[in-house]
């Protein structure tokens, strides 16, 4: 019975330290869907470009914020972390830095589409 509640404690601890380090990066938001080239005017390009390089941009900050919070991680788990335990961690975190990376350039993908569209109506 002592050492379950022991490991409760630990368990509470341990997340009341690691909560703060998780809560400060946020998956930035997606941006909506780029108007049709073939219709947009040339305001509603623009703003889509602007919100897709927005989007690309706070995702690198993501990144950047994600390899922060890897090793806080790490340093938290202190000197008993076994390299299974860091290796989870860093797996997990780069899944989330490929996941943004992934929905980044499918954004701009969808973008370059239609902004050839938009280049082909202009001629």
């Amino acid at each position: 019975m002592k050492a379950a509640k022991k490991f409760c404690l630990a368990a509470l601890l341990t997340l009341g330290f690691a909560a703060p380090v998780l809560a400060d990066c946020v998956l930035p938001k997606k941006p909506s869907a780029p108007p049709s080239g073939a219709k947009a005017t040339q305001e509603e390009m623009v703003a889509a470009m602007r919100a897709s390089r927005q989007f690309d941009a706070d995702v690198k900050t993501y990144q950047a914020c994600l390899n922060t919070e890897t090793e806080s991680m790490i340093a938290a788990l202190g000197d008993k972390a076994t390299d299974t335990d860091i290796a989870r961690v860093k797996a997990k975190q780069d899944t989330k830095a490929n996941d943004a990376y992934q929905t980044a350039t499918k954004v701009a993908e969808a973008f370059n589409v239609e902004l050839r569209a938009f280049k082909a109506k202009a001629k």
